[in-house]
């Protein structure tokens, strides 16, 4: 069990920290002038693009009942873009932390993923694996190809593109919002804006960004189901921290507390969720270096019994820096077509199933 769980955390790392990146206080005020929506409009349709910063997401739940539990997860660390190429992938030293109990069972999990401008690396029990340079290689230009087709059909480089990509627009996600005023995060200088959760809004929103990763196969949810998990939500609310300055994003944060209908079958009566990202050092450069007596790639993959890299690993090749990256023709060639001409992200996720 502890061998699976760690398969799914590594992967998670692996594949979905660089589309998480895409994406991308302390003391308070007694409320500020400046109007909360034109605050929200001015972050998330912000023609300043974050290219740099300190990333933090930060994941806790806990549940109650007879089948009570926690879960805390984190993942921290810097990313470099680049500046001259804004379609490129950023450099990154991304660092996860996973931590969950329940039922008289517990498991961790600490790994990282690293990636530097020619090669990507994996951490795991304090130990680096190297993708290898060819594969990285190949993944960075399918990157590339796909955002570049992506921000040619929206002229517009805000912050907010990834979310423009997916079709949702965050402003939708806060109602009856309100100025609370200057807040710090981390030494900068906030506009917090506060409002309660257009839950119908976040979860239809979410669905349709499940149904829209790669390899996904979930389902859109129905109308009668996304009434039943309204209702079940008893409290939530949306807090966005804007630079008072240059309105870029530097925080956003949901809360959640849900309680499971009387009709329903579960042990557990109430659950908490509390989510945030957090961006410090917006556009001040980062360093970002490989780390030292890295192994193959393959050698954590057998030990954790994974037989490839997902959608790295479909692009072919060895994981040397200067292995063979496979014949013409498959699987990888039929992939790469497919991210040349995918145009947004639901015809971007399609394209895993040529890798099978």
């Amino acid at each position: 069990m502890t061998r699976i769980r760690a398969r799914v955390a590594i992967m998670a790392l692996v594949v979905a920290l660089p589309a998480a990146l895409a994406g991308c206080g302390g003391g308070g005020g007694s409320g500020g002038s400046e109007d909360p929506n034109q605050v929200l409009d001015q972050t998330f349709n912000n023609p300043t693009k974050i290219t740099s910063g300190n990333l933090g997401i930060a994941l806790s739940g806990s549940a109650e009942g007879s089948q009570s539990g926690s879960l805390t997860a984190t993942i921290d660390g810097p990313f470099q873009g680049d500046t001259s190429n804004p379609a490129s992938f950023p450099q990154l030293e991304l660092t996860a932390k996973i931590s969950a109990s329940g039922q008289g069972q517990s498991f961790s999990f600490d790994g990282g993923l690293i990636a530097t401008k020619d090669n990507a690396y994996v951490q795991y029990q304090g130990q680096a694996y190297e993708v290898g340079s060819s594969i990285f290689q190949r993944f960075k230009t399918a990157y590339e190809q796909s955002a570049k087709k992506a921000s040619s059909q929206q002229r517009n480089q805000s912050a907010s593109s990834i979310f423009q990509q997916f079709g949702i627009d965050p402003k939708t996600w806060l109602t009856n919002v309100s100025n609370v005023g200057d807040e710090s995060v981390n030494g900068q200088d906030t506009i917090h804006i506060h409002g309660d959760a257009n839950v119908q809004q976040i979860i239809s929103d979410l669905s349709k960004i499940a149904q829209q990763a790669p390899g996904a196969t979930a389902q859109a949810l129905t109308p009668a189901q996304l009434d039943q998990l309204k209702s079940a939500i008893k409290q939530a609310s949306v807090d966005v921290y804007s630079g008072k300055d240059d309105h870029l994003l530097r925080k956003l944060s949901l809360s959640l507390s849900i309680v499971p209908p009387s009709s329903a079958t579960t042990s557990v009566s109430s659950v908490k969720l509390d989510f945030s990202v957090t961006i410090n050092d917006v556009n001040q450069a980062q360093t970002i270096t490989a780390p030292s007596g890295a192994k193959p790639i393959s050698g954590l993959l057998s030990q954790l019994g994974i037989s490839g890299l997902g959608p790295l690993g479909g692009l072919g090749g060895g994981t040397n820096g200067g292995g063979s990256v496979g014949g013409g023709g498959g699987p990888s060639q039929a992939y790469l077509k497919c991210v040349q001409q995918a145009s947004s992200a639901s015809q971007l996720s399609k394209c895993a199933s040529k890798l099978q």
